[in-house]
């Protein structure tokens, strides 16, 4: 049998998973479909710009965070990364005024107040819970599905500054939210940034990490993450192998004894770790049957319980290299209403990339533009794909309408937006697998209950998983690095107990 542990996926959570087998002696081997590192966290070249798909911001930049020594042990970040920190979370301009979630978290406060006094309460306890949500760190030892009671507890009082805002936001939507608010300006700035559904928490979350310094983007982007950790897991004797992509997961009884490639080659295994979406691993890789209970109950339970994330992107080259009135980071603002998937719009998120010089030079700016999408959106686009004029001429249509909407927003960028790249749900489906084309985990609704998949698969010895989707909590690369981590230690339990 051959020695190796075998990798499905070279993402973040596979590369995660490897750089700790080979970190605690044991050989492994990564196997992408794709001819590239990285999965969902990556970015491309499109006339010479670069489009980052990924990274808005790297939870756990600040060293204190325990999530940062986890991304300093894969090799994703080092002492000479270099870290841009924005001066918000997003901007949302009205035409009288702005209101920004700063980083600055009193800065905001008193903004939202000035705006506002009607709302003073409800200001204020929002604030309240953005600054106790600053104590909210990623469990790192252990996963959440593993834990004891006493653990699980333990784990909780380590934040228990969080407690009175878990008590007070979590059965809270945004929609709901934004409702407590009477100025029409802060309901619509609460509910800009996320989908209606989702918990009002997440928003919370979010501005916390930004308000505590650990949301940064670090020098380079998904590209310069990806590279570093690749260089890592390479150093330390790991395999990759590119454009690989795999057919089967084959049994014996309850072990996983090879893998069958596309290509028909068959490679022996001690053990596998799934490090692909889960619909890939239980659908093709696996027979369904061995999903694991709780990433069932989320699939099978959206409508009322959980969300999948998926959006429509386009992005434009700023032609020239003149200031045309963009504004850094993430910006929003209402415009004419427009249809996208199924659903209309009337608000944009523009976000301007020209912050890392590595990446977009004074005459190699970006301006991308994401429109969420949900599960009727994925069924529409995928319908849709079925014909390609008609699914090129929507995109274009779309990306039309936008650039639009852009320039009367911003007179002077009139004339030097050029559409560079367009995708949609399918596209994630495409390169990824990804369940629904999300780009993200299931969100959960306010109305859902906290769940945490495991990374054993029931049923079977030696299959893994690493992956965002192992919580309910929207994943993202926490959960994908951390999952990769946990899968590894998994592993080498399993080795350990097989080798008695």
């Amino acid at each position: 049998m051959n020695n190796q542990v075998l990798i499905l996926g070279g993402g973040i959570a596979g590369l995660s998973a490897g750089v700790y087998l080979q970190k605690a002696g044991i050989a492994s081997a990564i196997y992408e479909k794709n001819p590239v590192l990285g999965g969902e966290c990556v970015s491309w070249r499109r006339e010479g710009y670069v489009i980052d798909n990924c990274i808005h911001w790297l939870t756990g930049s600040k060293k204190s965070d325990t999530l940062n020594a986890v991304w300093r042990e894969v090799g994703a970040i080092d002492e000479t990364t270099t870290f841009i920190n924005e001066p918000y979370f997003y901007r949302l301009h009205f035409k009288d005024r702005s209101l920004s979630f700063w980083c600055d978290r009193e800065k905001a406060r008193q903004e939202f107040l000035a705006c506002a006094p009607e709302d003073a309460k409800e200001t204020n306890a929002l604030f309240d819970a953005i600054k106790r949500a600053e104590c909210v760190q990623v469990p790192t030892e252990k996963s959440l599905a593993k834990m004891g009671f006493i653990e699980y507890m333990k784990t909780g009082m380590s934040m228990r500054a969080m407690l009175p805002v878990l008590k007070t936001y979590s059965h809270l939507s945004i929609a709901q939210l934004a409702q407590k608010f009477k100025n029409p300006y802060l309901q619509m700035m609460i509910r800009d940034y996320f989908n209606d559904d989702y918990q009002a928490l997440i928003l919370i979350t979010s501005c916390a990490f930004y308000t505590s310094g650990t949301a940064a983007l670090p020098l380079g982007g998904s590209k310069g993450v990806i590279d570093r950790m690749a260089a890592t897991y390479l150093k330390l004797g790991g395999e990759i192998h590119l454009a690989k992509p795999v057919a089967k997961i084959n049994l014996h009884q309850k072990d996983a004894v090879s893998i069958t490639l596309i290509s028909g080659e068959v490679v022996p295994c001690q053990a596998v770790i799934a490090a692909c979406d889960p619909e890939v691993t239980f659908g093709t890789l696996l027979d369904s049957k061995f999903r694991e209970k709780r990433l069932a109950k989320m699939r099978n339970h959206q409508k009322k319980d959980y969300l999948v994330a998926s959006c429509f992107g386009v992005s434009f080259g700023i032609v020239g290299t003149d200031d045309y009135g963009f504004e850094p980071g993430s910006v929003s603002f209402p415009c004419e209403p427009f249809i996208c998937g199924t659903k209309p719009f009337d608000l944009l998120d523009v976000r301007l990339y020209d912050a890392d010089p590595t990446l977009y030079p004074q005459d190699k700016r970006v301006v991308r533009v994401i429109i969420l999408q949900g599960g009727a959106d994925y069924s529409y686009w995928e319908k849709l794909y079925q014909d390609q004029d008609a699914y090129q001429e929507e995109k274009e249509r779309i990306a039309t309408l936008v650039r639009l909407r852009i320039e009367a927003q911003y007179p002077l960028a009139k004339g030097h937006l050029k559409c560079i790249d367009t995708y949609s749900p399918v596209t994630f489906h495409r390169y990824c697998g990804a369940y629904q084309g999300s780009y993200m985990a299931f969100f959960q609704r306010y109305r859902g209950k906290t769940l945490n998949p495991k990374n054993a698969v029931p049923h079977l010895h030696n299959v893994f998983l690493a992956s965002q989707w192992l919580s309910s909590t929207g994943g993202g690369l926490p959960m994908a690095v951390t999952s990769g981590k946990f899968a590894s230690a998994e592993v080498a339990h399993f080795l350990l107990k097989s080798h008695r």
